[in-house]
């Protein structure tokens, strides 16, 4: 079977993906999230800002549930039909991570340059490196 035709296949050896593995999760979760910000923006009086962006989350959502049938989207969603596509994702993770270690490491100095609390971005650095660091130990033990 051709794991593109499988909507359930991540790859050709598996039939059978587990549901929070799925792309078919992403977006409910886009669609979720515009919810909470039209109802954070209403209560904070700002309607319209809240329409705008739920119309932005629900056109993200739409986009990964419709979208399929364009190499990028199916790339994006994880829904990858070869090793070629498996290899650009992969190396678009790896370049997705550099540029939010080195924006990250600039916002910390600039705060700290400026006597601040550099707390949010530190934080953000801190659960990128271990969540780096146990990728690294969960793939060495599988493999």
């Amino acid at each position: 079977m051709n794991p593109r035709s499988n909507p359930l296949s991540n790859n050709a050896d598996s039939n059978h993906v587990a549901w929070w593995q799925s792309w078919r999760l992403f977006p409910a979760i886009y669609a979720g999230m515009g919810v909470v910000i039209l109802i954070a923006q209403i209560r904070d009086g700002n309607t319209t800002s809240g329409l705008v962006w739920f119309g932005v989350m629900v056109a993200i959502a739409a986009g990964y549930t419709f979208g399929g049938r364009f190499d990028l989207i199916r790339q994006a969603r994880g829904d990858l039909a070869d090793e070629r596509e498996a290899s650009i994702s992969t190396q678009a993770m790896a370049a997705t991570g550099t540029a939010l270690v080195i924006a990250l490491t600039l916002c910390i100095v600039y705060e700290l340059a400026r006597g601040h609390n550099p707390n949010p971005y530190s934080s953000l650095m801190a659960i990128g490196g271990v969540t780096y660091v146990l990728s690294l130990l969960v793939s060495r033990y599988r493999s």
